[in-house]
């Protein structure tokens, strides 16, 4: 079985009631999570820091308004980091099925579209490529920062679709998360391209907002990027399986009224406040929310096997041991390959099935307190 990442240092015990630690010896050279996030965020403003300098005005789109806590991990990345650049909120926001050209030409007459990253850049998630590719054609001489995405095109011609949209703005830049997607994009588009971490780095270390009750979570998808599993195993009595795409009924609405409110505050200040300050404070409000129960789910385990690439992203933030598995388009392998390969708390080399990762936790678990009986 493979070792528990060379873990350089103790890590919390698979069992999380007794307080018991497990270590596990490391060859350097393994990194802490504070030294790893410390670093991403060095090479985010490294990257994206020449190209703001300057700016006043902008817009971050495609806000994420769905449950997934991964793409809301990486909004509210995006807005702490430009809070602390430009030392300001955005001027104009929008979903991609949202977009008001004539609002946002009021709104930033005069500065750059950031686009949301992820990982919906290629024919995955049609809606927010066609989104993307817009926003191209309708401001071939607007500055356009594609913010951290992974690509992948599982069809040449919507490839060479986008190929031809993209080559023919002069003012695109691409960021990409990981070296296959540097090269998708070196080789098929002209635009400047650089490799840049998750902006959810930008989010810094996190202490766990609830108490470690859990000793093995498996947060495993249950959209169409899930790699089928031929057979599931038999899990430990104390695991437990669940994904982070469900959340409370009506939390939209809730916090809509949540966001009416505190604007309304402006008032006091001597503003008038607009749809727009509204709309400002209600993305970041939900994006809060769903960030908040993630870490909840994550911080609240004391191991995790995840095939979820913010799943990780959340074990680097939090110190949280785990092993991974690949999606369905080797988004997370390369991804770790690129940037987090080192961090002392990830299992590796990386698992190759539930069975294995789960097999890797057993082995690890061996001498401590946690039961290993199945059922």
């Amino acid at each position: 079985m493979g070792s528990f990442a060379d873990a350089s240092k103790a890590v919390r015990c698979c069992d999380a009631t007794d307080g018991t630690e497990l270590s596990t010896m490391a060859e350097s050279p393994m990194k802490d999570s504070r030294t790893l996030i410390a670093e991403m965020q060095d090479e985010i403003e490294k990257v994206i820091g020449p190209h703001l300098e300057g700016v006043e005005n902008f817009a971050l789109v495609d806000f994420p308004n769905h449950s997934n806590v991964g793409d809301s991990a990486i909004w509210l990345g995006e807005e702490t980091y430009l809070q602390k650049k430009l030392g300001r909120a955005p001027s104009y926001v929008c979903t991609y099925d949202t977009w008001s050209k004539e609002e946002f030409e009021r709104a930033v007459p005069v500065g750059p579209i950031l686009i949301h990253g992820g990982g919906n850049f290629g024919d995955l998630w049609p809606s927010h490529q066609e989104f993307r590719l817009r926003l191209l054609s309708e401001f071939p001489d607007r500055q356009i920062i594609q913010l951290p995405q992974t690509i992948h095109f599982s069809s040449k011609a919507s490839l060479k679709r986008a190929a031809e949209i993209i080559n023919s703005h002069k003012k695109f830049r691409i960021l990409v998360r990981d070296v296959q997607s540097l090269n998708i994009a070196t080789t098929e588009f002209t635009a400047p391209v650089d490799l840049c971490p998750d902006m959810a780095f930008c989010l810094g270390a996190q202490s766990s907002p609830a108490p470690v009750t859990r000793k093995l979570l498996l947060l495993l998808r249950t959209d169409h990027e899930r790699v089928e599993q031929k057979r599931f195993p038999t899990l430990p009595n104390f695991a437990v399986v669940e994904d982070w795409l469900i959340e409370q009924r009506g939390l939209g609405k809730w916090l809509f009224v949540k966001a009416l409110l505190e604007t309304a505050l402006l008032l006091l200040k001597g503003m008038t406040p607009s749809e727009l300050d509204v709309r400002i404070r209600w993305f970041h409000l939900l994006a809060s929310n769903r960030v908040a129960r993630g870490m909840r789910q994550v911080g609240s385990s004391a191991y995790v096997i995840t095939d979820r690439l913010h799943t990780h992203i959340f074990c680097v933030l939090l110190n949280v041991p785990h092993s991974v598995l690949d999606n369905n388009y080797g988004k997370i392998s390369t991804f770790v390959d690129a940037w987090s390969k080192p961090f002392e708390k990830l299992s590796l080399p990386l698992s190759t099935s539930v069975d294995d990762a789960l097999a890797n936790f057993l082995h690890i678990c061996q001498g401590s307190s946690v039961p290993t009986d199945q059922g």
